[in-house]
């Protein structure tokens, strides 16, 4: 009897970890986002902000999408 009590406490123990260990990895999958970034307001993809292009106020990611973002 003891036994089996043992046995389950221990894949109880052993679920809660596991559980853990996934809900701390998800949470690393998001994407850090400083005060120095900037994003794209054509392709929504986040740049250096000194890497891009400024037109009319919104912030670019290149040339080109500066250029498509216009039309």
């Amino acid at each position: 009897m003891f036994a089996r009590l043992l046995i389950a406490v221990l894949v109880i123990g052993a679920v809660v970890v596991f559980l853990r260990g996934l809900r701390a990895r998800a949470g690393e999958k998001r994407p850090v986002v400083s005060a120095r970034t900037a994003r794209c307001a054509h392709c929504q993809v986040y740049f250096p902000r000194q890497e891009g292009v400024v037109v009319d106020g919104r912030d670019f990611c290149s040339r080109e999408h500066a250029e498509q973002g216009r039309a």
